[in-house]
């Protein structure tokens, strides 16, 4: 965790940043706990091992988002344009990363067997984390970032 922190730092030379990057971690937890406990499921080693999964494409997808806010702003684009036009151009990416994933797994969250809690992980975290990070990433970026300073 300490080495995915300090990538990210690095690549955005800013805490502020990665931690807009780190924000939808927990988001996606709200999913995951809600179909775990919807599905009577267990959280177990295979659920683990779909959370760290989970983990990669969230942040993946937060990096995408604020790579393209942060060179919408080293164009000269102001705060409010730069957010509106990444989260549109954005929007299908990570879409479809998030659909491609849920769709490969339903089949595996329907069947009963030892790897239905890594699927219903992806899943239902995928589903609250798409949205919630497409809404919360922007909203964190405007009330933190100055509008004079671009990254």
């Amino acid at each position: 965790m300490i080495l995915v922190v300090g990538t990210i730092v690095l690549q955005f030379n800013s805490y502020k940043q990665a931690l807009f990057v780190l924000a939808p971690i927990p988001l996606s937890l709200i999913g995951v706990f809600f179909g775990l406990t919807l599905t009577g499921s267990a959280l177990s080693f295979p659920s683990l091992i779909g959370l760290v999964a989970l983990f990669g494409i969230v942040i993946n997808n937060s990096i995408v988002l604020i790579d393209k806010i942060n060179v919408n702003r080293r164009t000269g684009m102001n705060i409010h344009d730069s957010i509106i036009d990444a989260s549109k151009s954005r929007f299908e990416p990570i879409f479809l990363t998030s659909f491609t994933t849920i769709m490969g797994n339903i089949p595996l969250a329907l069947v009963s067997g030892t790897w239905q809690p890594l699927a219903i992980t992806l899943v239902a975290g995928l589903t609250t984390s798409g949205f919630l990070s497409l809404l919360i990433i922007p909203i964190l970026y405007k009330l933190a970032v100055k509008e004079d300073t671009v990254s």
